[in-house]
């Protein structure tokens, strides 16, 4: 009697359940298909926006804040590995500036992503698609905001000194990054991701 009511006890106390995990692994996987063939970019009139962070949203949302955390990890650790492989300009010059702060970059906001999302979603007393929308519009903000947030902080002054500029000019080339690609970015996350967790949520998909 005292094992079997001590085997449920450890099965619950476990970090994640192999349910959890295969579904993290799966929209991780999304992810960096997403990534890879470059479907998850969507060409607007000025730029390209991402949706590479949407599966972390929508683990987040529908699976909780464990799955959330652990797909933008992954997530964020195929972006580390993009950087090594194929920088952008101010990435190559976080890379060589610091590896890992590159890393820190890369990895820590696109854990947030799925935090954050988790957090509103569950503790907004309002309609399903609403709480939804704005998990998913702030839930991306969040990855654009602390993702450019980072660089300036950790290499805002060595940048503007390499460019021979003040690090006013880099904020604000940061902030102008945040408005041309944050915004259109949250808006693509809150159309794509409300009708696909409306839609889970109505087939009873449920893994908390």
């Amino acid at each position: 009697m005292t094992t079997t009511e001590k085997m449920p006890k450890s099965s619950s106390s476990s970090f994640m359940s192999t349910r959890q995990l295969t579904v993290s692994g799966l929209l991780a996987g999304i992810t960096i298909f997403l990534g890879l063939t470059g479907y998850g970019f969507i060409p607007l009139v000025f730029m390209n926006a991402t949706i590479l962070h949407i599966p972390t949203i929508i683990g987040a949302i529908v699976a909780g804040p464990k799955v959330g955390m652990l797909v933008g990890f992954l997530f964020g650790l195929f972006s580390f590995i993009q950087t090594l492989r194929a920088p952008s300009l101010l990435m190559q010059f976080v890379l060589q500036y610091n590896v890992f702060y590159d890393a820190f970059i890369c990895i820590v906001p696109r854990m947030c992503i799925g935090l954050v999302a988790w957090f509103l979603y569950s503790h907004i007393p309002t309609k399903e698609a609403i709480r939804t929308g704005i998990a998913a519009v702030l839930g991306s903000l969040t990855n654009t905001v602390l993702f450019l947030g980072s660089i300036f902080v950790l290499v805002g002054a060595p940048y503007a000194e390499a460019q021979g500029i003040s690090v006013d000019k880099v904020g604000a080339m940061l902030l102008g990054i945040t408005t041309a690609n944050g915004i259109p970015e949250a808006i693509v996350s809150g159309v794509i991701i409300v009708p696909i967790v409306l839609m889970l949520k109505k087939s009873g998909w449920k893994l908390k």
